[in-house]
């Protein structure tokens, strides 16, 4: 099925007709002739194939556009409509930039296979803002590995960075007009990343020709699963792209109650102060999900339809009582279901086959908890938990030690779908926080899970892991008791 496209390519105006589920990696590399982004992985894990994306952010009053990394072998073609592609021979038009001279210099590009992404990532946090040093810019590389093994050479490179970009401006175009003055982007393509081309069409592909067989449609929120899934898929397939519908990203505030949208990313749902004034502290786990450009482009209604049981944003939400919108696919009928009823066996779900999710619903968005993360897994980021569990509640003071309220705990990993671990949710709920209590709701958690074994991880250490893990929450929420001093003497 081939859809009309508009967007800019390194500043460049690009209309074509195309298949809408075409990768933008092979596009790239086959007809524009753009081999330096590389293709590695083709799943989204090693960052060789990195482009910038330029894009209308969620809210309306953030400006008029957000730029992030994103990996082009998991990004739809139909989904570039109106939106800015850059690409690494964008950012070297005017030759290697400071980026690219520190790396060099430092010997930190060896085969060179890795670099272009490397260079994508950095400067894809140049152009974020915020606080600029050497562990913010680390951190954008999560998603980027190295098959030299010369992780030293480029952690000396952005040592060697981030000191000069301390300075940038916090608002969008000073910034944009102080990377370009500095080089970091050519001055030309600076001047057309301020706004974005208007879209050829906001409309679903149409058949390429008369007698095309019958489509399968398909909704497509970022394309991170389906991709991995599907590298290759049938050109008459038909893609709904919902993250070209705004509404289907916003996160706010409707009769008392917090509800995203379907398309909202995992980045924009971290970001939203609406979800950090609900569930305090919740942000410091991004960086246990993902990498940060999947989780530029991943949303949330996608993870929770993937129906993983050991998703860590479904563990997070089952925590916060989350409630799915289901919305017809082709009609305005709509229902409701509780998260934790919506998993009804291993990758089987509870939406219809004419269903689709809409919004996820968090309740009583004016009365914040506190929420705790755990996850198990071989490798500290960017990997699949063996097991995970989360945390949320409110706390009270009372006479003697902080009272446990709306306790609810949740577990990934150790059965065939996510769990609420109703038992030790109840036996919580109103108890004052002791040694006592911790020990036997970390009990009544591991014994509400049926896990079984498999290469992650045997039964048996599922289930400890959850116990354990489920000791850390607290241990993590109530530092101030020095509970570890009596559990574990």
């Amino acid at each position: 099925m081939h859809m009309s496209l508009r967007f800019r390519l390194n500043g460049r105006l690009i209309e074509l007709k195309e298949s809408g589920g075409a990768v933008l990696l092979d596009w790239l590399r086959r007809e524009e002739g753009l081999t330096g982004t590389k293709e590695g992985c083709r799943e989204g894990d090693c960052g060789a194939c990195l482009v910038l994306l330029g894009e209308a952010p969620a809210d309306p009053h953030a400006g008029k556009v957000e730029w992030v990394p994103v990996t082009s072998c998991l990004l739809a073609l139909g989904d570039l409509d109106g939106r800015h592609v850059v690409t690494i021979e964008g950012l070297a038009a005017d030759g290697p930039t400071p980026v690219m001279r520190a790396l060099h210099d430092q010997n930190a590009s060896q085969c060179g296979f890795c670099s272009p992404g490397i260079v994508v990532a950095i400067t894809a946090r140049l152009l974020e803002g915020g606080s600029i040093h050497e562990a913010a810019l680390a951190a954008a590389l999560e998603g980027n590995l190295c098959r030299c093994t010369g992780y030293a050479a480029i952690r000396r490179a952005v040592a060697k960075i981030a000191p000069d970009f301390a300075d940038l401006p916090k608002d969008f175009s000073e910034r944009l007009a102080a990377l370009a003055e500095r080089g970091v982007i050519p001055p030309a393509l600076a001047e057309s990343m301020k706004d974005l081309p208007p879209a050829a069409s906001h409309q679903k592909a149409t058949p390429a020709a008369e007698g095309s067989p019958a489509s399968d449609e398909r909704t497509l929120g970022g394309g991170t699963d389906w991709f991995v899934r599907h590298p290759d898929p049938e050109p008459e397939t038909e893609f709904e792209f919902v993250d070209r519908q705004r509404k289907l990203r916003g996160i706010h505030k409707v009769d008392g109650r917090l509800e995203i949208g379907a398309a909202a990313t995992i980045r924009e749902f971290f970001a939203s102060r609406a979800v950090r004034a609900l569930a305090q502290g919740i942000e410091s786990f991004e960086v246990d999900v993902a990498s940060p450009s999947i989780r530029a482009r991943g949303t949330l209604a996608g993870n929770i339809a993937n129906a993983s049981p050991v998703a860590d944003m479904t563990a997070m939400l089952l925590a916060l009582d989350a409630r799915l919108r289901l919305k017809e696919r082709h009609g305005e009928a709509t229902r409701e279901v509780a998260l934790r009823d919506f998993f009804l066996g291993y990758k089987k779900t509870a939406a219809r086959d004419d269903e689709r999710i809409d919004a996820i619903i968090l309740p009583d968005a004016a009365v914040p908890r506190r929420v705790a993360f755990e996850k198990a897994a071989k490798r500290a980021r960017l990997d699949i938990a063996a097991v995970n569990t989360a945390m949320a509640c409110r706390i009270e003071e009372g006479e003697g030690a902080p009272v446990l309220r709306d306790v609810r705990l949740s577990a990934g990993g150790v059965g065939p779908t996510p769990l609420f671990l109703a038992a030790a949710s109840a036996f919580a709920e109103g108890k004052a926080v002791d040694a006592a209590l911790v020990r036997e709701v970390s009990r009544l958690a591991a014994a509400g899970t049926s896990a079984m074994s498999d290469a992650r991880g045997s039964a048996s250490y599922r289930t400890t892991m959850v116990e354990r893990l489920t000791t850390a929450h607290f241990l993590r929420l109530f530092p101030e008791l020095k509970l570890e001093e009596e559990l574990f003497a």
